[in-house]
């Protein structure tokens, strides 16, 4: 019992003591910064434990910020790819219009030009049957369209309306097999008739004198003979010329300033009187 009592009193001593050395290297070091240098050599000492202690919860919080951030980008990029096709559609939308609106602008030049008064037209449909050309127009009686109305677009002569009603109207086209078009070239003043083949690049003008005044490259307008088409509106362009030596006649491709297979807006000339 009594050895206990005095290993207790030494140990208290001892504890004493010890307290009494940190007060004091603790004064003294608050007063006259002592152990700085020292403390200075154990931090850089010890700084690559601490960094290894870390390394874990760093790792797992570049972990953490990459997966987010690749997921955040994944998605990101998924909502601009959607939104750039959106942008192209609204893009070949606004080309659409814009073309559009150039050929509705080219129109009411061109009406602006006719002494004939015209009503502006769109086409509904194109007749599909390859030995026809026919198209219909979404003008009909109650805008005052009658059989027999020439059509045209900001190029030339496209056709005519062979059947009406109340909303729209139906057009034979010049390349039609069974239309012919008075024509007349204009450099040589030659009258003769623009057959259509069934091919809308293509008229045929047939059985012309082989001495007629004619030229690839001349240009042929309506003749406004037959009261079917008003005079001077512009129809075709010689491409090819064919010659027959055996009896004295030549035959002429011509083909039509109208764009007859791409043409979606239209005048209808209503003759004057």
């Amino acid at each position: 019992m009594r050895e206990l009592t005095l290993q207790a009193r030494s140990a208290t001593i001892h504890t004493l003591f010890l307290v009494c050395i940190c007060i004091a290297l603790m004064v003294a070091d608050h007063r006259q910064n002592y152990f700085e240098v020292f403390r200075s050599q154990l931090s850089l000492t010890l700084s690559p434990l601490r960094y290894l202690v870390s390394l874990p919860a760093l790792a797992g919080n570049w972990v953490s910020d990459w997966y987010k951030s690749h997921t955040e980008l994944l998605i990101e990029n998924a909502a601009l790819k959607a939104e750039g096709r959106k942008l192209n559609a609204r893009l070949q939308k606004m080309r659409v219009l814009m073309a559009e609106n150039t050929r509705l602008r080219n129109l009411l030049g061109s009406s602006r030009n006719l002494a004939d008064e015209v009503i502006v037209a769109e086409l509904l449909s194109v007749d599909q049957n390859p030995y026809r050309q026919l198209i219909e127009i979404n003008k009909g009686t109650n805008d005052g369209v009658q059989i027999g109305f020439a059509v045209i677009d900001d190029f030339g002569v496209m056709g005519q309306v062979i059947h009406v009603n109340q909303i729209s109207a139906t057009t034979i086209l010049i390349s039609d097999p069974e239309h012919a078009t008075p024509v007349q070239f204009i450099r040589s003043g030659i009258r003769s008739i623009a057959f259509g083949n069934g091919s809308t690049d293509q008229l045929e003008l047939r059985y012309l004198p082989a001495t007629a005044d004619i030229k690839i490259g001349d240009e042929l307008v309506t003749s406004g003979l037959g009261g079917r088409f008003p005079a001077d509106y512009p129809v075709a362009t010689i491409t090819e010329i064919k010659q027959d030596l055996t009896y004295g006649f030549v035959s002429i491709i011509a083909k039509p300033k109208a764009r007859l297979d791409s043409s979606r807006e239209v005048l209808i000339i209503k003759p004057a009187g």
